[in-house]
């Protein structure tokens, strides 16, 4: 008896692997009580033994205390002691979320929740809906907060009124929350816990702004979230440092090359100084380079930028577009190369209405491509294209016409006549890129109906996702919600669908700093299967 009294608590030994996660048998006082002691001491009972340090430091408790209670684990029990009575009349949400472990790390599958009112009624509002683009391993929360007077201008550092974890489903359900206006938020983290709003997490605004519960027993359904890297800090050019013979800068966001193409760049000061090219890093897009000519050396200047706008379509602004530079000459003796391309080299199955783009490592000087850049067909016909440059290092080149299905390609550069702003080479001086397009015959196509539950106009946008999520196809649909998606390739295809409401063509995700609602938006986990050769009909969604 001593020695089973003193033996350590943990999981026993032997048998089949455990892969479940502990499940929630029952509660004192039992959820949706009323009139509880506001000294009442809360036991939560589980199927299986309970990981202590599962349970410390994961509670949430709605409204907050002044003072965290005490939690204890005992087995299957866990305890939680307060260490002030409760408000009068105040209903209470207890929270673990989905924290709690057995010893082997598994997790309950749904949130752990409990709600009691120290009063004679419980507050029964509700809002529910679904987070997606939740990456695996990933631990989900929706947060909100209550309007007093007004939503402060940032909720960055601000604690929510109420949290919500999000089940492995990507379902979330607030039950028990009060009349009032809130703001939500979603955000996701690879730390168990309740995470922080900090530039590391996904985060995902709401739709709609504010979600308000008009009575005690309101309910708002379908609200949904899309995680997405939002940027929480200004946007502005942060650095710039000359490397080589260019001036490197540094920018808070990644920018857009599409919309930047008419980016305005300058000095402030007065002389023979000119720009001579501007291009953003194709591999990170937070960095972008500008080269001069006529700069005096050991020189101050202030360089500008203007119509510059990052990947959500903000456009920088003073005085965060302004940065100074000590001009130094430095020589400049790396070779200029290809980083990347569209169609990537020995790319398969390309689109007959495709494009060609080069994105070189630095900014070249080629004043003439059509003499030295061809697309050969069956490599001997020349294909007519055209010529664009979009900023220093990019080029895109556009069939004048439609290629040919199942046909080999080959794009091919006479780079001896190419060389950087400096003079240097290109290493190689012929480079060749081959492609093979798709066989028109192999294409399928999806057709169906969009039944919307509320007018949205005609900003609906479908999207249809390749099972690799490497291209999506978008369509609108017409005005009676008929759409119709051809020239796919045979595979699986996911949907989804967003408003379209500022015309862009893109989804927006929101802003935090000013708020901002994110476009509504909707995703479907049903895999449609096309065939060569085949329409498959009738695939209808309800939005």
């Amino acid at each position: 008896m001593f020695l089973a009294g003193c033996a350590a608590q943990g999981p026993p030994s032997g048998g089949p692997d455990d892969k479940t996660g502990p499940e929630l048998l029952a509660t004192f006082p039992v959820n949706g009580a009323t009139n509880v002691s506001p000294t009442t001491t809360v036991t939560l009972s589980f199927t299986e033994l309970i990981e202590p340090r599962s349970a410390e430091g994961n509670l949430v408790i709605m409204p907050a205390l002044k003072r965290s209670p005490g939690v204890k684990t005992n087995r299957k029990k866990l305890t939680i002691n307060f260490y002030d009575p409760l408000k009068e009349n105040t209903t209470y949400i207890l929270s673990f979320g989905r924290n709690i472990q057995d010893y082997q790390k598994n997790t309950t599958e749904s949130n752990v929740t409990l709600a009691f009112s120290t009063g004679d009624s419980l507050d029964l509002g509700q809002i529910a809906g679904k987070v997606f683009n939740i990456p695996n391993k990933y631990f989900a929360y929706v947060r909100a907060y209550r309007k007093t007077g007004s939503f402060p201008d940032s909720i960055l550092g601000v604690q929510p009124d109420y949290i919500t974890a999000v089940e492995s489903n990507g379902n979330y359900r607030f039950t028990n929350i009060a009349t009032g206006d809130y703001r939500l938020l979603a955000i996701a983290s690879q730390a168990p816990g309740i995470p922080f709003v900090t530039a590391d997490n996904l985060i995902a605004t709401a739709p709609v702004d504010p979600v308000t519960i008009q009575r005690r027993d309101d309910s708002v359904h379908d609200l949904n979230f899309r995680l997405v890297t939002i940027y929480i800090n200004r946007f502005r050019l942060q650095s710039a440092s000359l490397v080589e013979n260019r001036l490197e800068l540094v920018f808070s966001r990644s920018l857009s090359d599409q919309l930047s193409n008419n980016a305005e760049i300058r000095l402030s000061e007065p002389g023979q100084a000119q720009i001579q090219s501007f291009w953003i890093n194709d591999a990170d897009p937070r960095y972008a380079y500008v080269t001069f000519r006529g700069l005096a050396a050991e020189q101050e200047y202030t360089l500008l930028v203007d119509s510059l706008f990052d990947s959500f379509g903000e456009k920088i602004a003073g005085p965060d577009n302004t940065t100074g530079f000590l001009y130094t000459e430095k020589a400049d003796t790396v070779e200029p190369k290809i980083e990347s391309s569209v169609p990537n080299r020995g790319a398969k199955d390309i689109r007959l209405n495709t494009y060609i783009r080069l994105n070189f490592s630095e900014a070249v000087i080629n004043g003439d491509p059509e003499s030295s850049i061809s697309l050969i067909k069956d490599d001997s016909l020349i294909v007519p294209c055209r010529y664009d440059w979009l900023d220093g290092n990019s080029l895109k080149m556009t069939p004048e016409s439609e290629l040919f299905s199942k046909t080999a390609y080959k794009l091919i550069m006479n780079t001896s006549v190419w060389t950087d702003i400096a003079g240097n080479y290109f290493e190689d001086s012929l480079l060749t890129i081959p492609f093979i397009t798709a066989d028109a015959n192999s294409y399928g196509s999806i057709t169906g109906e969009i039944k919307a539950r509320s007018a949205v106009g005609q900003a609906l946008v479908i999207g249809c996702l390749t099972e690799k999520k490497e291209e999506t196809v978008m369509v609108a649909p017409s005005e009676s919600g008929q759409y119709e998606i051809e020239e796919l390739l045979p595979g699986r295809y996911q949907f989804e669908i967003w408003e379209d409401l500022n015309r862009n063509g893109r989804w927006d995700p929101g802003r935090l700093m000013p708020f901002r609602v994110a476009e509504p938006y909707i995703s479907y986990p049903d895999w449609i299967n096309v065939r060569a050769r085949w329409e498959t009909a009738e695939v209808n969604w309800t939005y």
